[in-house]
């Protein structure tokens, strides 16, 4: 069986986090003075765009276009503080995916990995490419407006309302250069750390099937004939009983795991939750607006992402969900009733087990699975139907 490095699908994300300054741990003393420098950026800009709000005109229709961007930063400053604190716990799911419990032991498990390897790198291209064209949709046509045409160019993200026009006019360049850059960081992070947390999934998933098929093979149906030797018999059945302690054991990791990742990303994917329901009613607000259309491209490509930030982690919450409930099914496919009696207890308690499905939660509230979607989807519609009355009540 050729050697196989699960996490090697998240080599990209990595090289991300370290551009980023939350991976790896390191204790060179130029890298930490970067990560000083990188969280006192995130943070300063965090305290900019907080500030704006208080002077920003009480108009909803104004409020709109900086909630949008302020949502999101919400959101990545969580994830940010998550890849600091956890660090140690972020390894401790790495490792364990390294793990020699982990590894499969026959063609079929290598290939059900080297697909879920390989569907994660697939994934993170997809969300790399919609996230790059609704980022550049954003910075570069105002720009281009601004040199060609002579078109005023204003900020990309904050108005930053604690500044005059003129001051604000007086600095235009380095202020757009300052908040382009404080926006392609958030991508990033969104990007790297959103296609890391669905990859685990994936690969829980990939271990599920893993984990069915050993269950059906625990006994092969057509090997278990009248044997004429005893010790042929026996060793026949302590090979099976090896075989289901396998994979008892193989499940209580995988709880272990999950339980894991929950501890880390909860948190997380609880912000990511409430931010993209109230992302998701706004820009759905701000489409009733009127807006040039390189916004309107941003907008749709934005939404679009954000709708992807949560149906896919539920999607596949849903399918650990159902994977985790077959196996107490699976095990009815061997030939259990030729077994001892030991051999049938181990498999009952693996069955009452089996029987309480893996999932994961985000903030012990909201477990991933698609009514959870739902939920959101109407939730931000319901948010959504509320501003369009408050706008017509204002008009």
């Amino acid at each position: 069986m050729r050697p196989l490095r699960q996490i090697d699908c998240f080599k990209v994300n990595m090289k991300f986090w370290k551009f980023l300054a939350i991976w790896p741990p390191n204790d060179k003393l130029y890298y930490r003075y970067y990560q000083i420098f990188f969280a006192a950026f995130i943070l300063f800009n965090n305290l900019l765009t907080t500030i704006n709000f208080i002077f920003l005109p009480r108009q909803l229709d104004m409020f709109v276009d900086e909630m949008i961007f302020y949502f999101m930063e919400v959101a990545v400053t969580s994830k940010f503080l998550t890849f600091i604190i956890m660090r140690d716990k972020i390894l401790q799911i790495l490792s364990m995916l390294e793990s020699d419990i982990f590894q499969p032991d026959t063609e079929y498990g290598l290939k059900i990995i080297d697909k879920a390897k390989k569907f994660n790198v697939r994934y993170f291209k997809i969300v790399a490419v919609v996230s790059a064209i609704a980022h550049l949709s954003h910075i570069i046509p105002p720009v281009l407006l601004h040199f060609i045409l002579h078109v005023k160019l204003g900020l990309p993200i904050c108005r930053f309302s604690f500044l005059s026009d003129d001051t604000v006019q007086k600095f235009i360049y380095p202020l757009y250069e300052l908040q382009a850059l404080y926006m392609h960081s958030q991508v990033l992070f969104n990007i790297s750390i959103d296609t890391f947390v669905l990859g685990i999934l994936i690969l829980a998933i990939a271990q599920l099937d893993i984990l069915d098929e050993n269950l059906r093979r625990v006994t092969d149906k057509n090997q278990i004939v009248k044997q004429a030797f005893e010790c042929v018999q026996r060793a026949e059945k302590d090979k099976a009983m090896k075989q289901l302690n396998d994979c008892i054991i193989h499940y209580g990791e995988l709880g272990q795991f999950c339980d894991l990742v929950q501890d880390v990303f909860s948190i997380t994917l609880f912000v990511q939750f409430s931010v993209a329901s109230c992302i998701i009613c706004v820009v759905l607000f701000r489409f009733t607006l009127p807006a040039p259309w390189q916004y309107f491209i941003f907008l749709g490509s934005y939404m679009f992402i954000m709708i992807l930030q949560i149906l896919v982690p539920c999607w596949f919450g849903t399918r650990i969900q159902d994977k985790s409930q077959q196996l107490s099914q699976a095990v009815y496919d061997c030939d259990w009733t030729a077994k001892s009696r030991y051999f049938k207890s181990s498999l009952r308690l693996f069955v009452e087990r089996a029987n309480k499905p893996l999932s994961v939660t985000a903030g012990k509230m909201f477990p991933l699975s698609l009514t959870t979607f739902t939920s959101i989807m109407n939730s931000s519609y319901s948010f959504f139907t509320l501003l369009r009355h408050m706008q017509s009540r204002q008009n």
